[in-house]
């Protein structure tokens, strides 16, 4: 249970206590009716009523305050309702300067706002009458109604507030959900970004390296070598990953775009941009990179690829082309795989776009756009 959920639950029991004591304002008229010396059938007929009424109190206030904030049961209305007009002609003039109190509570619970307004009305104008009934001055009468409304009008919005607070606790319980949903996303996302890339990598290099076994050893054992090296670093990879903290170099990028690709017989072209790469656009065009070097390797089957940095005044941008034809149902192929709908989604909440397809004259085309913020 977290800290605030501790504090709502012990605001509930609080306000659950709380409820149980405004019974003691039934105290006053019990105590007036049995100092008048009333007959034992009458004060086992008000003692009665007095237990139902306050039977129905609690069930009507524990199950408004409760973790589900349930409608109150009818019966505890009407039960509630019926023992306060039958205490009436008991308990005189006290009862109906106290009992007020609890019906225009209980009917705020229980009621939709027009039949609440009704029932405070009708409240009202019968404590109203009986209280002149039982010979109280008008000039004493005259603020019952005046304090009934202002009860009504409090209880009212203590109603909705605790419905939007309720609110407010299940949307914060839905954005704690989603920042998980996120950053399980975030995570599936990173990890295919580094593994998918490495793994390629190595795959690439380890069928050179039997290829070139039989004829050149020494050449295979480097290669070899190589895809021992690729795998420490995957592995580092993914330990930072977990960490939360990694963040791609852009030039570590094409480096390694450049020699994996030049591994798998792909002449590259890198133009570096006119200016420096600003640092916020740097990890996303280095993820770019990363992405584009990937599926040009495992899709394309080309023969030439050209990496072009472009730098202007609010933006930064990476265009990677390759010659190659893609080899069917890849990413290259005109679908999105989990590479790329990753790195549109990393692109987009970065502020930038992801422009990917094949050209008129063949090949393949990835554009990565990220704002830059200028001073």
């Amino acid at each position: 249970m977290t800290v605030a959920e501790l504090d709502v639950s012990r605001g509930r029991a609080a306000a659950r206590v709380g409820s149980g004591a405004w019974l003691l304002l039934a105290g006053w008229p019990l105590w007036s009716f049995l100092g008048g010396g009333p007959e034992p059938p009458a004060v086992v007929a008000a003692l009665g009523l007095v237990a139902v009424f306050a039977a129905c109190w609690l069930v009507i206030m524990w199950r408004m305050l409760s973790p589900w904030a349930g409608t109150p049961r009818p019966w505890a209305l009407a039960g509630l309702t019926g023992s306060a007009l039958a205490l009436l002609p008991l308990f005189g003039a006290p009862w109906a300067y106290a009992s007020f109190v609890f019906l225009i509570s209980a009917f705020a619970a229980s009621l939709p706002t027009p039949a609440f307004a009704a029932a405070a009305a009708a409240t009202a104008a019968v404590e109203v009458v009986a209280l002149l009934a039982y010979g109280a001055p008008a000039a004493q009468v005259w603020w019952v109604p005046l304090v009934i409304a202002a009860q009504a009008m409090a209880v009212w919005a203590m109603k909705h507030m605790g419905l939007l607070v309720a609110r407010l606790n299940a949307a914060r319980v839905e954005v704690a959900q989603l920042a998980v949903e996120n950053e399980r996303l975030r995570f599936a996302r990173d990890l295919h970004d580094t593994l998918g890339h490495t793994l390629t990598s190595i795959t690439i290099r380890s069928q050179l390296a039997a290829r070139l076994a039989p004829a050149d050893p020494d050449r295979a054992a480097r290669e070899m070598s190589e895809v021992e090296q690729a795998a420490r670093r995957a592995l580092d990879e993914v330990r930072h990953a977990i960490a939360g903290y990694r963040a791609p170099s852009l030039s570590q990028e094409l480096e390694t775009a450049t020699r994996n690709l030049g591994v798998a017989g792909i002449e590259v072209t890198v133009s570096p941009a006119a200016g420096p790469i600003p640092a916020a656009a740097e990890a996303e065009l280095a993820w770019a990179v990363r992405e584009a070097a990937t599926n040009v390797l495992r899709h394309s089957r080309a023969r030439r690829c050209q990496i072009r940095l472009r730098v202007s005044g609010a933006s930064a941008a990476v265009e990677v082309r390759d010659d190659g034809r893609p080899a069917g149902g890849g990413e290259e192929a005109g679908g999105r795989g989990n590479g790329l709908t990753g790195l549109a989604e990393r692109i987009g909440a970065a502020g930038g776009r992801l422009e990917v397809g094949t050209l008129p004259e063949g090949g393949y085309r990835l554009y990565a756009q990220v704002p830059v913020e200028t001073s």
